[in-house]
């Protein structure tokens, strides 16, 4: 249930009216621009950003820019123009789970922070954007960084990091009402009101949000809410900033995807397995429930003669569970008896199930900054580090059964501890010749207990203590006005998630990760133009991959690779064409290598595993070629009280092959989609502008898959088909299961905000 104090409980019809007359009486407050020591945007020091002069290739999305798509989409699609990025939804739309690969590299291995704080989850090391509903809207800005990054606090950048600034503080009292509704019965209702600085010291702020859709895919639905507030006290030597943010999602189940045989019937593209184990119907409660509640502390502090320091402090709560209906399972998976009704002996219940998380995130990090004025080109160092613990329980209960269980029975119950701490320094030089140089030095260890297997597969609790030491260099180098060129070396270093450990003995567990990161790059600003090309080469050794080994104690694990690469250049311009007319794109080209990979499949006649040898394979979901062209059209041109543009995006992904085998009989199909929108804002007629934004996605209708899984096996004595659609026949005794997830055809979506 989701509860507002009655001041904020304003209909749908009537919030407009409301937030018009609360604007007015935050007009009437007296407001002061913030002192000329304090940067605006800067109320936290980001030790985990990059800035304008770094080696480091990245992208800046400011909230402007962020604005003129946004509708109710989470952040990986909000994210799409980034160079080799790649994005999808479970439910097809861009609302409920989604994920995003940069440079294929999957979201366990991006790291995401908000406000430099980790937000990757500490066990499985990837990033829920469902549980944060509406994040976007209070974003100042999003950077994205592509490869090993800058040092970061929380899990190691493999692909990417991900940097979202939610601290800036707005001088001046507003309200924005924003309502948006589309296809899939999909629709949002969001209101953001701001004191500004009231007595030029202290604002507050509160965002209050419900997005809900019933999905592309059947009963894909969502219905997620969420806040934020912010309260903020400032002056001319320090200032400090609270956070609360709270979400809650409620979606159906998505996460099996389409099975392969449907793939190509129109009539079955929609399909979904989720709850279907339940006799007659689907089970309607099939859901993940889900609530995360996140509470940041910042405080700033301006020591004198160029040094600043930084102190934040978190704490994350989160706690749910996701329910499923389970068609026949044996009494002894749960530790339970057969059942004796007279002479029958029942060995196997249909039951409904919940899985739980119950979890403490908490943790402080630090930013002490010095930029000595004595220096004529002011080098900046920068000390930095974090200590977080994260202390989880995992458990599940059965809560229906259609032969008796014990009541408010618990079948499985364990606990994780994990603590991560890291110290870095950071040392930016630049010089009079236009050469800025940069050095980048980390230190992290990783403290992880838990519940495993021991040599003789019981479950015991075991410890792992990891060590990493990440190194970083870079220059960056204007040697004429308008030419920049960069080179950048660094180390990234990253453990194994919680399955790798859970499902292995000591024996079997597998080794850390190392990514050896190259890149260099040059770029031309011009006034009307701009154009840049960065290559890189990602040299991994050790990384973590699905092989279809089954381990010591029965589980599919992933393995160590010894060696394996991404290489590649990524192409970036843009050129503005008179008044009206704005191109830009991007293109990033690759080749994603395994040098030697053992595949092992199920062999279900024998009952074991046939090895088979692959050499320079494709990694998996690592499309050669990613591409992304805009153009906007300026049909009235900024600076009239009416601004109207209409902006057409065409995307290109190659090729991806959902395992590392290069099989092309296990693929998603290259794929190009269009996205039509028309912005129009206008000023003078209520509040201080209305903007309304209309997209047509997917205009002209393209059939594809973002995403999908595989598995393969042998079996000359048993056909799998007629009994499971997710089976398709390769030839000689090979199947394989495969799922698909489609993305949404042509749909429409419009979105109208008042700012007051």
């Amino acid at each position: 249930m989701f509860l507002f104090s009655s001041p904020l409980r304003c209909r749908a019809s009537a919030v407009g009216t409301c937030f018009l007359l609360f604007s007015k009486l935050l007009t009437a407050q007296q407001t002061t621009p913030l002192p000329d020591s304090i940067e605006l945007r800067a109320v936290v020091i980001q030790a985990t950003r990059t800035g304008a002069n770094s080696p480091v290739p990245h992208t800046n999305l400011s909230a402007e820019k962020l604005a003129q798509t946004y509708h109710a989409q989470d952040v990986p699609f909000l994210l799409s123009g980034t160079p080799s990025l790649v994005e999808n939804s479970d439910a097809g739309t861009g609302i409920g789970y989604t994920g995003m690969r940069i440079r294929g590299s999957d979201p366990t291995r991006i790291n995401v922070t908000i406000n430099g704080v980790p937000l990757n989850d500490a066990e499985s090391q990837g990033v829920f954007w469902v549980d944060l509903p509406d994040l976007a809207a209070s974003a100042a800005e999003i950077q994205v960084q592509r490869g090993v990054g800058a040092s970061t606090n929380g899990a190691g950048a493999f692909g990417a990091t991900v940097n979202l600034d939610l601290s800036r503080i707005q001088p001046e009292p507003f309200a924005t009402v924003t309502n948006s509704l589309g296809s899939f019965g999909t629709r949002k209702h969001s209101a953001h009101i701001g004191t500004g600085l009231l007595n030029g010291k202290i604002a507050f702020t509160g965002r209050l949000s419900q997005i809900a859709s019933d999905g592309f895919v059947d009963r894909a639905s969502a219905n997620l809410r969420s806040y934020h507030l912010t309260g903020a006290y400032v002056d001319d030597r320090q200032s400090l900033q609270a956070h609360l943010l709270w979400g809650h999602t409620l979606t159906y189940q998505a996460w099996y995807g389409l099975p392969a045989q449907y793939l190509e019937n129109e009539n079955l593209r929609t399909y979904n397995a989720a709850g279907t184990e339940r006799p007659d119907s689907p089970y309607p409660d099939e859901v993940d429930d889900y609530t995360q509640r996140h509470h940041l502390l910042h405080y700033k502090r301006l020591l004198g003669k160029g040094l600043d320091l930084q102190l934040n402090g978190h704490y994350t709560r989160g706690f749910g569970f996701y329910e499923q209906y389970k068609a026949g399972e044996a009494f002894s998976d749960y530790g339970l008896q057969a059942l004796t009704l007279g002479d029958t002996t029942v060995e196997a219940t249909d039951l409904v199930r919940r899985r739980r998380l119950d979890n403490h995130f908490y943790g402080g990090t630090f930013a002490l900054r010095w930029m000595p004025e004595s220096f004529q080109n002011r080098p900046t160092f920068l000390l930095g580090g974090a200590f977080s613990r994260y202390e989880g329980r995992h458990f599940g209960d059965v809560i229906w059964a259609e032969y008796a269980v014990p009541k408010d029975f618990i079948y499985y119950d364990n606990d994780a501890d994990k603590r991560d701490a890291n110290l870095f320094g950071k040392v930016e030089v630049p010089f009079q010749n236009g050469l800025t140089a940069m050095l980048d030095l980390q230190y992290r260890t990783v403290r992880y207990e838990f519940l495993g297997f021991d040599q003789n597969q019981n479950n015991v609790s075991q410890t792992a203590q990891l060590h990493f030491f990440n190194p970083k260099a870079g220059l960056n180098w204007q040697f004429r006005p308008g030419w920049t060129a960069h080179a950048f070396f660094g180390i990234g270093q990253r453990e194994p998630n919680r399955d790798d450990y859970t499902q292995s003995t000591p024996a079997s567990r597998p080794r850390t990760e190392m990514l050896l990161d190259w890149e260099a790059g040059i770029r031309r600003q011009a006034a009307a133009w701009s154009l840049s090309a960065n290559l890189f080469f990602m040299d991994y050794r050790d990384q973590l991959v699905l092989d279809g080994r089954i381990n010591d104690v029965g589980a599919y694990i992933r393995t160590n690779v010894p060696r394996s690469y991404r290489a590649g250049i990524e192409i970036e311009a843009a050129t503005q064409i008179g008044r009206r007319l704005t191109l830009s794109g991007n293109a990033a080209f690759s080749r994603n290598k395994v040098q030697e990979f053992v595949e092992y499949r199920d062999n279900w006649d024998s009952g074991g595993q046939d090895a088979v040898r692959h050499e320079n394979t494709d990694l998996a979901f690592s499309p050669p070629v990613v591409a992304r062209v805009e153009a906007t059209w300026a049909i009235l041109p900024v600076g009239k009280t009416h601004h109207l543009s209409v902006s057409l995006a065409g995307k290109y992904v190659g090729k991806q092959f959902l395992d590392n085998t290069g099989n092309d009989a296990t693929t998603l199909p290259d794929y190009f989609f269009s996205d039509l929108r028309l912005n129009y804002d206008l000023t003078g007629v209520v509040g201080k502008r209305i903007s309304a934004i209309l997209s047509i996605n997917n205009l002209f209708d393209a059939r594809y898959s973002a995403n999908g899984w595989a598995y393969r096996f042998t079996s000359a004595g048993y056909d799998e088909r007629p009994d499971n659609p997710y089976t398709r026949l390769e030839g000689n005794g090979v199947y394989h299961q495969a799922g698909f997830f489609p993305q949404a055809g042509r749909n429409v979506m419009g979105t109208l905000s008042i700012y007051f």
